[in-house]
């Protein structure tokens, strides 16, 4: 009678595969975790995640060559994903349209010096047809929205750690909608600021209220706030595109 454990013929083939492919899982876990992290901006999330899960799963065929150019798409997608995952800002942090357009081009260079003189070339080629033409699209509908208005999180939202932050009612205007958040806790309108400025947002000057900051590497776009204070344990922020 044999024994009710797992078939050793079973395990020792998928633990043999398990070490053949370390890499892709390695890169396909480290690409996923960052984008979690980075999912309150869904579309550049999900579409920062199709080179590398492309590449690992269906394109790469040699561990070396895989590695190399996996390793290469993933600090592509560390550059996207990682300062969003840590609320950075600054112009060297690429914005959604950056993204959106140059992410397909760049990615499409890559894997190509990657399968050079393999088989089987038609089918990336149209695979990376397909994604520059999303790109297109995705950034087409992204500017779209953006033109009307809609507002997104852009370093604002949720606030510095340790206060009570409760989003506001949008408020429309001749440029579009803006949002807004109450803050409430010590030191509210002072650690509001700090908050603000560590994400890029400055003084504009000529004694605007307004402080600002732009997004993006080559497709960039400014984003502005105004700071109220309510009491000196709460503070109003109101933001726009």
């Amino acid at each position: 009678m044999s024994d009710a454990g797992v078939d050793d013929s079973t395990v020792a083939p998928l633990c043999g595969r398990l070490r053949e492919n370390w890499w892709r899982l390695a890169l396909i876990a480290a690409t996923l975790v960052m984008a979690a992290f980075a999912w309150y901006e869904p579309l550049v999330a999900v579409f920062t995640v199709i080179p590398v899960l492309t590449w690992c799963c269906g394109l790469a065929r040699s561990d070396r060559t895989g590695l190399v150019v996996g390793a290469i798409l993933l600090a592509l997608a560390a550059w996207i994903l990682l300062p969003r995952d840590l609320g950075l800002s600054g112009q060297w942090v690429p914005s959604v349209f950056d993204g959106c357009l140059f992410l397909p081009i760049l990615t499409a260079v890559i894997c190509l010096v990657g399968i050079r003189g393999e088989r089987s070339r038609g089918l990336p080629a149209i695979g990376f047809c397909a994604f520059a033409v999303a790109g297109l699209a995705l950034g087409g509908y992204t500017a779209v929205w953006y033109s009307e208005g809609d507002t997104g999180n852009e370093g604002v939202w949720p606030g510095p750690s340790g206060l009570r932050v409760v989003e506001g009612e949008r408020e429309g205007g001749s440029g579009g909608f803006s949002r807004q958040l109450d803050a409430t806790g010590d030191r509210a309108p002072e650690r509001m600021r700090d908050y603000l400025s560590s994400r890029g947002f400055s003084s504009q000057g000529n004694d605007s209220p307004s402080i600002c900051r732009v997004n993006g590497v080559v497709l960039t776009y400014k984003v502005c706030a105004v700071v109220e204070d309510i009491s000196p344990t709460m503070v109003r922020v109101s933001w726009w595109i």
